[in-house]
């Protein structure tokens, strides 16, 4: 295989149509798809009339146009919600980080919260929000786990023969934990800052993009799940001609948090806590979260949340 086809064949197997559609999935698959799958309502009854906030952070959104996002999103809602008895006023909030959601006075707390899992490990001190689903991701694991990858012909064998190097960082959804488990992987070997220790740091929300340059040897390094990398390899073998210098212990993404306040609404919480669950029991729901790169969401449990909070411990000893 010639390197122009090489490069043709990937870039048509995982190209830009990933963007977009995974940023506005995030929220289709979180919060509207789970609409569709209670029985329809009968149309001689009322309609419940209720009010639901959704926040988001910037990072879980990475670059989608917000106004258009949330437009959608509310459009969308409103006409389901009418074929399942509720008529929805719904409120997208949009938070540049999660200092300015804690900062929050309790009757402006979203009801819904869409964020990643390091973002509720900043917030969940504060007592308010209720971790309710996991994401998972391909092969049904709510875990990923994030490779540092070298060019094959390079002469790097661990993370200390990077310093001054340029690194390529895959920075998506579903991935954003690996940022700072590479803070941490350099913390623990003492090279100091991420800032510091690298040349030049490339973020890139496409996977060809941030792993194609090292494979050519335009990088030193890349960073990106093994599941991502794996699926790539498929496609593409003579990826796996690169190598792997280091590995972090499998983490969770995704985390949706329910508002621990009385809803304006008995029942509709757990009703939608139900119907998240049961996403992926829908061929509407796979569909999405075939889109996603997810499999299902799952019930949250405390453990998922272990190695996170060792990445966080091993960043706090940091000077």
């Amino acid at each position: 295989m010639t390197l122009y086809s090489f490069v043709f064949r990937c870039l048509k197997c995982i190209g830009a149509r990933m963007c977009f559609m995974k940023c506005f999935l995030v929220l289709l698959l979180i919060f509207v798809m789970p609409l569709s799958f209670r029985t329809a309502f009968c149309a001689d009854k009322p309609l419940t009339k209720t009010y639901i906030n959704v926040g988001v952070t910037q990072s879980t959104l990475l670059g989608s146009n917000k106004n258009d996002l949330a437009a959608a999103l509310k459009t969308f809602t409103k006409t389901v919600a009418k074929q399942i008895g509720y008529d929805v006023e719904i409120t997208v909030s949009i938070f540049k980080n999660m200092d300015e959601l804690a900062a929050l006075p309790e009757d402006r707390r979203p009801h819904i919260v869409i964020l990643v899992s390091w973002d509720f490990l900043g917030i969940e001190k504060e007592g308010w929000l209720t971790p309710v689903t996991a994401t998972t991701v391909r092969g049904g694991n709510v875990y990923s786990s994030f490779e540092l990858l070298v060019p094959a012909n390079s002469k790097a064998k661990s993370i200390e023969d990077l310093r001054g190097k340029n690194i390529s960082i895959l920075f998506m959804p579903q991935t954003q934990i690996g940022l700072p488990w590479l803070r941490s992987l350099l913390q623990e070997h003492k090279l100091g800052t991420l800032e510091s220790f690298f040349g030049n740091i490339t973020m890139e929300n496409n996977p060809m993009k941030a792993i194609l340059p090292v494979f050519l040897g335009q990088k030193d390094a890349g960073l990106i799940t093994a599941e991502k990398f794996k699926l790539m390899a498929e496609l593409n073998p003579q990826l796996n001609k690169m190598r792997t210098i280091a590995v972090s212990k499998p983490l969770v993404c995704g985390i949706t948090g329910f508002n621990r306040m009385e809803w304006e609404t008995p029942g509709i919480k757990q009703d939608f806590i139900d119907a998240m669950l049961k996403l992926h029991l829908s061929p509407a729901g796979q569909q999405v979260l075939h889109l996603f790169k997810a499999d299902q969401l799952v019930a949250y449990r405390p453990e998922y949340m272990e190695t996170i909070r060792a990445v966080a411990r091993t960043l706090s000893q940091a000077p």
